[in-house]
């Protein structure tokens, strides 16, 4: 297991995903992905991914630029309590990833660590607002090329049904694009109902006596 992994793990604080373990019994360590899930995000990222790796959900950007901080000084590694290494904002927002999987690196890539951040949508749309905030932010962690950090390879991979056309990657760095291509992780969801509160009429009223059930589309746009 990397450094860099051992720190990840180590900042992760997210109940849901504790929670989420514990009742579905995997093993915290090393939970084992699900065959046609590991093979699909091999595909995507153009790495061959283990069956056992790294997983956090809601993980903290401010925690990845952390852990790589960790990892490559080793001086703080030994201590409680240093200087801020110049980290802007640290703290100030709990921006995430949706998904975070970490899985070390071999052949061309011994040494490094992958770091794929996946953002997830079901049934609500992208916002580009939202995505390049987090490109910002990603930009300023890895650099544009991705390779800022020599412990780690980052990938940024987007999963929904259907693919959107009204992304606007422009301002994103270099390698979250793949060359200028986004990288697509697709997945089926089950028709859900949407409740709206409405008018006798059935329109959408924030004060309405009604309420209307309505199929939520089974892509985000």
């Amino acid at each position: 297991m990397s450094t860099l992994i051992s720190h990840l793990r180590s900042l992760d604080r997210k109940e849901r995903f504790a929670i989420l373990r514990e009742a579905l019994g995997f093993d915290p360590k090393t939970p084992c992905l699900d065959d046609r899930f590991r093979q699909k995000l091999g595909r995507c990222i153009g790495v061959q991914v283990p069956e056992r790796v790294f997983l956090a959900m809601d993980h903290h950007l401010d925690w990845i630029r952390l852990a790589l901080h960790l990892t490559e000084d080793e001086q703080v590694q030994t201590e409680r309590t240093f200087k801020n290494p110049g980290f802007k904002g640290f703290n100030e927002n709990q921006e995430d990833i949706d998904l975070l999987v970490a899985f070390e690196g071999n052949g061309t890539d011994q040494g490094k660590t992958h770091l794929v951040l996946i953002e997830a949508k079901a049934y609500l749309p992208w916002a580009n607002k939202q995505l390049k905030s987090k490109a910002k932010r990603l930009c300023g962690i890895f650099g544009d090329d991705g390779a800022r950090h020599d412990a780690a390879r980052p990938h940024f991979v987007l999963m929904t049904e259907s693919r959107s056309k009204k992304i606007d990657k422009d301002t994103w760095p270099n390698w979250m694009t793949n060359g200028g291509n986004i990288c697509w992780l697709e997945y089926s969801l089950p028709v859900r109902t949407e409740v709206t509160r409405c008018t006798d009429g059935g329109r959408p009223s924030k004060t309405g006596s009604h309420l209307r059930l309505d199929p939520v589309p089974r892509h985000a746009s």
